[in-house]
């Protein structure tokens, strides 16, 4: 008989809550370039600014894609219902016209993956892997396509929050990188354990250990919905 102790058990339970697929953030390298311009290129906040990326009129534009049964759009489409009635602004519109920019949500290749605000494209896929078909999961997708960044890429994180990069898979380091502008973070409303584009404690771990740790005594990663704080920054962007 196997005999498995409480923090082998609580371990394990960890790693099976966490997000189930890998998560991934796509960046232009115009958008990487904004981003890392601290460091990287000092003049790229001067010859651009982040709200390019919002959705002209608050309408977010997607049309559906190869892969997807009509269980999945009915949960997607739920999942963006939800974002307009809490938000009161945000819209989304389907089209079929391919001529128009848009997102176009997939289940083509694998993980929850997309691409990072309106990038003015007639083909900007946004994909839904196996295991990615949750109304938490579908709209941690959907704002970043909306042009949110995870919380934990917040200047002030590591004021928040201890990453264990030991532990993190090598090529997803850069997922856990601190981006230096405060127009694409907290937007003014603090840091938030509680936000829906928080990773988990054991997200993308190579090791089974934990590859972030909060500061405070909070759970991180919730996938059940828009946090309070969520809301106010889709407001502050789509609202105002």
């Amino acid at each position: 008989m196997i005999h498995l102790n409480w923090g082998c058990l609580l371990t394990l339970l960890h790693l099976v809550v966490a997000n189930p697929v890998s998560d991934d953030m796509l960046l232009t390298q115009e958008q990487r370039e904004y981003l890392e311009g601290s460091t990287k290129n000092p003049h790229a906040k001067n010859v651009m600014l982040w709200s390019q990326y919002y959705w002209k009129n608050s309408i977010f534009v997607y049309s559906f894609g190869e892969g997807l049964s009509t269980s999945d759009k009915k949960t997607i489409i739920q999942a963006m219902s939800s974002i307009t009635r809490q938000t009161s602004c945000v819209r989304f519109r389907q089209t079929r016209n391919r001529q128009e920019p848009q997102v176009i949500i997939q289940r083509k290749d694998s993980g929850c993956w997309s691409y990072v605000g309106f990038l003015n494209r007639m083909e900007q896929p946004l994909n839904l892997g196996s295991g990615c078909m949750s109304i938490g999961t579908i709209q941690h997708e959907l704002l970043h396509a909306l042009a949110i960044v995870h919380m934990h890429n917040d200047p002030l994180r590591d004021k928040f929050v201890k990453i264990l990069y030991e532990n993190i898979q090598d090529d997803m380091i850069n997922n856990f990188r601190i981006y230096d502008s405060k127009d694409v973070a907290d937007l003014g409303y603090g840091y938030d354990y509680r936000s829906i584009m928080h990773y988990g404690s054991y997200d993308f771990s190579k090791n089974s250990k934990r590859t972030i740790i909060p500061l405070q005594n909070v759970q991180i990663g919730q996938r059940s919905g828009l946090s309070p704080k969520d809301i106010l920054k889709l407001k502050h962007i789509y609202c105002t």
